[in-house]
């Protein structure tokens, strides 16, 4: 079988699919084979010895492409993406900028089972593989030669019936629709239809209709938009077969059970998108959705009349018996949002566990897209009476991973506020707020509190004196006793340096109690 062979050379394919918006953060996996065949052709335009190889062998080499639908060999990828602002007249805009992750590696296949070329077009097609730079868009680096496979190893193939899905169904792989270019006979036929139908219509219309298929396949995107269509006329949608893009690396089925828990991330970091973004002062309201969003994803089970989430108790925070748990140790997980570029509104959220979270609940929270709240609007948008923001997972890593880009995490002997200290106990005369924090620092084995440790009277946010009382100090759940309701700003400083995140007191678990590096300040 005929097949191309490509080697990415950083690891790395970035493609939009066709209709979607690139900050949808999308990547068309596996590349489509309309994608492929109109890199072929333009590589030919652009690279090939014209002299040589003629524009007919070129169209005879699409028209024998095109006449059966490809079958892949895929590299175990997961998806990741970048985000960088364009420079804009007004403002700078945000672009998600996202792609499979690969080992560079591991070659990805692509053959065409029953399609026999003469030796005038396979060497056509070897030149045109040689000489193809990259496929999809410009970053997406790519060597490409020609081969003969046999297709046993092949993982992604077209679904021609519903019993080809039946020996896949045990295996991570899905359902994906992608684009393929109609064979010479259904383009003719769809062709001559739709110049009947529209035989009237402009020039330009009957442009993007050309004679031949390899024509077709060519003209520009912006001229299909341009007149008013949605999809290519010469291409079709098509079901494969197909894995799935991971969101994290599976682990090796070599490692040991107790290096896997060695191992385990402890740390998610989430990018939080949207306008306009909740202000500090509301961390323990954002912490709160976040906890339910991700409690969500695992669903509810019903016990004795009772509904409870199915989630494990590193992400509830309950325990079997329905309660909330109770540890010294705060194993489950502290859902912190974060100001990153100290610019007054919340732009991360980080959930932290410190036993760390499996592969169930790293693919779970993974799946997290949106947060929302209800405002309790009556207007006529057609938003009205809820807030949305967008959550993009950075990835999952150990504390020190963001040390160099999160001022909640890295090692310091000086932690200031950035979100009030509630005292989790009642206060009594000799049991005042450096007694309970140094008393919560004991039972979590954490370094002891110095003697110059202090209260702060305010924090600089944005050029504004802030108070504790500026902030949401008070959890949505009814009959939760709160010991304080006042809170403080505090200055914590420790006899050896200390790793975080820290949160203390009251709500930590929910971003109240949060603590940043001293180094790190810049409200």
């Amino acid at each position: 079988m005929i097949a191309l062979r490509l080697r990415f050379l950083v690891g790395r394919y970035h493609a939009t699919p066709w209709g979607r918006h690139v900050n949808e953060g999308a990547v068309a996996w596996p590349p489509e084979p309309l994608r492929i065949l109109r890199a072929l052709i333009a590589c030919h335009y652009r690279k090939a010895d014209r002299s040589r190889f003629t524009d007919d062998s070129l169209a005879d080499l699409i028209d024998a492409l095109a006449s059966q639908l490809p079958i892949y060999r895929l590299p175990e990828a997961i998806q990741a993406h970048t985000r960088h602002y364009m420079p804009a007249p007004k403002m700078p805009t945000l672009v998600f900028d996202a792609f499979a992750r690969f080992d560079p590696e591991e070659p990805l296949k692509i053959g065409w089972p029953g399609v026999t070329l003469s030796d005038e077009l396979r060497a056509h097609l070897k030149q045109l593989a040689a000489r193809l730079g990259y496929l999809g868009r410009a970053e997406s680096w790519v060597e490409g030669e020609v081969i003969d496979w046999d297709g046993k190893d092949a993982n992604a193939q077209p679904l021609h019936s519903e019993s080809d899905a039946e020996p896949l169904a045990g295996n991570s792989q899905s359902l994906i629709s992608l684009f393929a270019a109609r064979t010479p006979s259904q383009y003719k036929e769809q062709r001559e239809g739709l110049l009947m139908h529209h035989g009237k219509r402009s020039k330009a219309f009957r442009a993007t209709l050309p004679s031949r298929l390899v024509c077709a396949l060519a003209v520009d995107t912006s001229d299909l938009h341009k007149d008013g269509w949605s999809d290519p006329p010469a291409a079709r949608r098509v079901l494969y077969i197909a894995p799935e893009l991971m969101t994290a690396w599976r682990r090796g089925p070599r490692r040991l059970a107790e290096q896997e828990q060695q191992v385990l991330p402890t740390v998610a970091r989430f990018m939080l998108a949207g306008r306009p973004r909740p202000r500090v002062e509301d961390t323990v309201r954002i912490a709160e959705i976040m906890r339910r969003a991700a409690v969500a994803r695992f669903g509810w089970t019903c016990v004795d009349g009772k509904r409870l989430p199915s989630a494990p108790c590193v992400i509830s925070g309950y325990g079997k018996d329905g309660r909330p748990l109770r540890e010294g140790c705060h194993a489950h997980t502290f859902w912190l949002p974060e100001d990153a570029d100290c610019d007054g509104e919340i732009d991360h959220v980080v959930a932290y566990a410190p036993k760390g979270f499996d592969a169930d609940c790293r693919s779970k929270l993974g799946s997290l897209t949106r947060l929302w709240i209800a405002t309790h609007r009556s207007d006529e948008s057609d938003d009205s009476g809820r807030e949305e923001w967008h959550l993009a997972l950075e990835g999952f890593g150990r504390p020190m991973d963001f040390a160099s880009v999160s001022k909640l995490f890295g090692s310091s002997k000086t932690w200031v506020s950035s979100t009030p200290y509630l005292m989790p106990w009642h206060a009594k005369k000799q049991f005042g707020w450096v007694e309970q924090v140094a008393r919560e620092l004991q039972e979590r084995g954490l370094p002891n509190l110095a003697a110059s440790s202090r209260e702060l009277p305010s924090l600089r946010i944005r050029g504004r004196e802030r108070r504790p009382i500026h902030f949401h100090r008070f959890r949505s759940r009814r009959a939760l006793t709160q010991p304080d309701t006042l809170g403080r700003f505090l200055e914590l400083r420790f006899e050896e340096p200390l790793e975080g995140p820290l949160a203390l007191g009251f709500g930590c678990h929910f971003g109240l109690g949060l603590f940043c590096r001293s180094d790190s300040l810049g409200f």
